[in-house]
């Protein structure tokens, strides 16, 4: 074979192959250019720039250590991100946080711009800090009000609700312990009036009571226990107590050689559990007259042995007493 047929056959072959690159097998030819276009799409896409808005994104302010934020707070604020599709599809309102690191302020109220600058933003786990900046916040500020955190020792109030048996009552409310200690801003602490627990009911009960673990009810959110959080409660049940009126009571002097007593008899009104007092009589009590630091004299009563539990003086007739040396 000669030169000039090599050349030839040479040139069919190369028609053959361009005609079949250019004009067979259009359906793969298609689909491989689909294909290509699709990758170059998503690979060139997903770095391209892009916002995405975001609401109730959670906002962190870093108080000083030994200060409070005594003022309601905007806890959340709306929030648009710029960055690469891939990052920004990583991410959801409730796993990211903006922070804003105030431990260097002063007490008082302060004004914080919430400037891209001026704040951190917490991300998710994987997501890349420099894919991901932000771009705006709104409300772009948010008003502050620091204080300084003391610390106030209260006695515990326990508040019933509910009404004993029939003729029984409430005697007695105890806790242990008996008083706490709680922790907040300056004002708010110095506000409280008093620190009571959630309230126990008494309702229909005819004895006395214990309730474990009641939980201690500060209702300012700023001001917190320091340690109980909770407290043990005794509530004391007994018989209920009735008034009863005796005539005719002798009076002692409460020192043997203080002199006689003016008058020497007198009304004498008692309160006490109803089967204690309805067995009293004048002849089983005395009115002894105490004399005060400043010289006045103050009536007591000397009841029988084992019936003075729970019964106490209201009056007596006259209410003035001398005593004649």
């Amino acid at each position: 074979m000669t030169l000039r047929d090599l050349e030839k056959d040479a040139a069919l072959v190369g028609r053959r192959w361009l005609r079949e690159l250019l004009f067979e097998d259009w359906g793969m030819k298609l689909l491989a250019l689909a294909i290509t276009f699709a990758l170059w799409w998503a690979v060139t896409g997903q770095r391209t720039p892009s916002s995405l808005p975001l609401r109730h994104v959670p906002l962190v302010l870093i108080p000083p250590s030994d200060m409070e934020i005594s003022n309601d707070l905007r806890e959340e604020v709306d929030v648009t991100l710029r960055g690469s599709q891939h990052a920004l599809g990583m991410i959801k309102s409730d796993e990211i946080a903006i922070r804003y690191d105030a431990s260097a302020l002063q007490p008082g109220m302060h004004l914080l711009r919430l400037a891209p600058q001026n704040v951190s933003l917490q991300l998710p786990e994987g997501v890349n800090p420099e894919s991901v900046q932000i771009e705006r916040i709104e409300p772009n500020s948010v008003k502050l009000q620091l204080e300084r955190r003391i610390e106030r020792e209260f006695v515990v109030t326990v508040p019933t609700v509910g009404t004993p048996a029939a003729g029984y009552e409430l005697v007695g409310v105890a806790s242990v312990p008996n008083r706490v200690r709680v922790r907040g801003p300056e004002s708010h602490v110095n506000a409280l009036q008093k620190v009571q627990t959630e309230p126990v009911s008494a309702d229909g009960r005819a004895e006395s009571f214990a309730v474990k673990q009641v939980v201690v009810d500060i209702p300012d959110p700023k001001v917190v226990p320091v340690s109980d959080t909770a407290v043990d409660v005794q509530v004391q049940i007994g018989e209920a107590r009735e008034d009863k009126t005796l005539p005719g009571v002798l009076v002692q002097p409460a020192a043997d050689d203080a002199g006689t007593p003016q008058p020497t008899h007198a009304a004498v009104t008692l309160r006490g559990p109803r089967s204690v007092v309805e067995g009293l009589r004048a002849a089983d009590i005395k009115l002894l007259l105490d004399v005060t630091p400043d010289g006045t004299l103050k009536p007591r009563l000397q009841l029988p042995p084992g019936r003075d539990e729970r019964v106490e003086l209201v009056s007596t007739n006259p209410a003035e007493f001398t005593i004649k040396k």
